[in-house]
């Protein structure tokens, strides 16, 4: 079975970024972000507000379902999401094709977290929050890759590493 790797990170880490980075290398990476959209059009609610967290294990569910999907390729995933290894645990109760996955943390300098929440148009108290949860990921998972200091590029390389897939774009 393929080698399941989860990028957790808190809002403003740099996940969304790194995608099209990532696209050269020979594994399938993924965001949660990605469908976040088409599913709040879906159900007609933003997903990402507190107010549809009833709604957020579903999503957690949709996403192991894909993963699923993409290790039946025989090749690595990279999975980026903002959920903790007890969440994504959650997630998988009961689920097939799933293995114990490997745990890496995309991270950045706070002040960097805040520059780019509010160049999003983020509030005071929501990016608060999202510093909140950086702090809680910093106490879960080890592994860091940090998006502070260098480039998307260097941090898809070293990502690229971690996964198995060191093949230069």
């Amino acid at each position: 079975m393929p080698t399941l790797h989860l990028l957790t990170g808190a809002p403003g880490a740099g996940k969304s970024t790194l995608i099209e980075h990532l696209a050269p290398y020979p594994f399938a990476t993924v965001d949660f972000d990605e469908l976040i959209d088409p599913i709040g059009e879906l159900l007609g609610m933003d997903v990402r507000s507190s107010s549809a967290s009833r709604v957020w294990p579903g999503y957690n569910r949709l996403w192991v379902k894909i993963t699923a999907l993409l290790l039946r390729a025989g090749k690595p995933v990279l999975v980026m999401c903002p959920l903790t290894p007890d969440e994504w645990k959650d997630g998988t109760a009961g689920a097939e094709g799933v293995p114990e996955a490997v745990w890496g943390r995309l991270d950045c300098e706070d002040a960097d977290r805040r520059a780019r929440l509010a160049a999003r148009g983020w509030d005071a108290s929501e990016i608060e929050s999202a510093l909140a949860d950086a702090a809680e990921l910093r106490g879960v998972v080890e592994r860091e890759f940090t998006t502070s200091g260098g480039s998307a590029a260097g941090t898809a390389a070293d990502l690229a590493a971690w996964v198995g897939g060191s093949t230069s774009p």
